[in-house]
């Protein structure tokens, strides 16, 4: 399905959805209009402050008030004045057209179905109802999950079919970083409709302003990170540099631990942590005596090999002075122990080696099979995987090697492969051609 059809399959859901509202439930009491539109304005408001990470997801604390609506009036006018407020989002950032139908039609989806599951489950208006009672929480969770699921599923859809990914991985993709945040949130969404239906809206307002707080410093933590994986890539690009054979390979071997630690159920913090240890897997390098070397296209002596070998070691020292990064030093260490004992600096063997230190040499060794150099090509998926398979249990982890190979992984990896091929074949066209201008200026 193409990105299009999809996107018109969701406008249509979200005005048949509405539509269903429509007919089942009665229009809003004058009360519930009125804090429909405090509530809705408060929603746009955050709406308009939301930021993307690179993952897809977004950041915002529109939830709160989105959900805090649909809880004080359950009827079709909350899906619609949700449209509205996301839709002016979607406008006043310029927004492609087909991606702002998108979002406001989804968001639109999602509370159809909320204010659907909150009828269902008997659920009452504060403003009817003043009083507490536990038979209120069967609604508010259904509302609450109806909600999150409708929106994070239609999003997952979309991603995947730009991307062409798996639907469920391009799902845990988005969940991983923001359900926790998105669960924490959903008691506070019935606070704010109790506080507005016994407080009035001046103490609602007084209450968004926190909340806007909170997801300001949600959004600076992103940025910090998002500034010290960028300043990681540079440090890494700086170290390539040295070596024209190896530019870009930290960055391909941290994309391949990522997919190989996914298929072998690493939860998302621990490939984060991952993706940072292979960034730096080679930061080692970076000493001034590796750079001969590095350049060297004859075979290495004795004496080299034990400098080139020494990298890990070094490299584990320099991770070793941020703080931040304690926790990753023994897998940049040991990341080219082998399951037999054979490796180095430690001859660490079997469940010694730290796992992401064997996620490492499995993505490593895949790059360096995957990758032209000076003395042959780039060798192709079958011989690739067929040795992974030989290799299991010498210089691999059996079971992670096993667990890779028998699921989605490969395919997912190679399609990367041949990704990063294409890039680089297009690089090289271009520094030829810079070199023939070149040598046709010096004529």
């Amino acid at each position: 399905m193409s990105i299009s059809k999809y996107v018109s399959l969701v406008v249509f859901a979200a005005a048949l959805s509405v539509a269903t509202v429509v007919v089942q439930f009665d229009s809003p009491s004058r009360a519930e209009m009125i804090a429909l539109g405090t509530m809705i304005g408060i929603g746009f408001i955050s709406q308009s402050l939301v930021y993307r990470t690179t993952s897809g997801a977004g950041g915002a604390v529109s939830l709160i008030p989105f959900l805090a609506s649909i809880i004080l009036g359950p009827t079709w006018v909350t899906p619609v004045l949700i449209g509205v407020a996301v839709l002016s989002g979607e406008l006043r950032s310029k927004r492609a057209p087909i991606k702002a139908a998108f979002n406001t039609s989804q968001f639109v989806l999602a509370a159809a179905t909320a204010v659907l599951a909150f009828k269902a489950a008997g659920g009452v208006s504060p403003l009817e109802v003043r009083a507490f009672s536990l038979t209120l929480i069967p609604a508010l969770v259904g509302a609450s999950f109806a909600f999150l699921c409708v929106n994070k599923a239609a999003v997952a859809a979309a991603i995947g079919i730009a991307e062409g990914s798996d639907g469920w991985s391009t799902w845990r993709r988005l969940i991983d970083g923001v359900v926790g945040y998105d669960l924490i949130s959903l008691p506070f969404a019935y606070l704010y409709a109790r506080v507005y239906s016994d407080f009035g809206w001046t103490w609602t307002i007084a209450l968004t302003i926190p909340l806007v707080g909170v997801r300001q410093i949600y959004r600076m933590n992103w940025e910090l990170e998002r500034s010290s994986q960028e300043l990681l890539q540079l440090l890494v690009n700086a170290i390539e540099a040295r070596d024209p054979y190896t530019s870009g390979h930290s960055r391909r071997v941290a994309h391949y631990a990522t997919i190989i630690a996914k298929s072998a159920g690493f939860t998302k913090k621990r490939v984060d942590r991952l993706f940072t240890a292979a960034i730096l897997h080679d930061v080692g390098k970076i000493h001034e005596d590796f750079a001969p070397i590095l350049r060297k296209p004859a075979s290495l002596t004795p004496e080299e090999r034990a400098i080139i070998e020494s990298h890990s070691e070094r490299g584990a020292q320099l991770v070793a002075t941020v703080s931040q990064l304690e926790d990753i030093v023994p897998v940049v260490r040991h990341h080219h122990e082998r399951w037999d004992g054979r490796g180095y600096p430690a001859r660490l063997s079997g469940q010694s080696i730290p796992l992401g230190s064997r996620v490492i040499m499995l993505a490593d060794t895949i790059d360096a099979m995957t990758s032209d150099r000076p003395y042959r090509a780039a060798l192709p998926r079958e011989v690739v995987l067929a040795e992974l398979e030989r290799m299991a249990g010498a210089q691999f982890d059996p079971e992670l090697t096993r667990a890779f190979l028998n699921s989605s992984g490969p395919e997912e990896l190679f399609e990367a492969v041949a990704s990063y091929h294409s890039s680089a074949a297009q690089d090289n066209d271009v520094t030829r051609l810079f070199d023939r201008a070149r040598r046709i200026r010096i004529a």
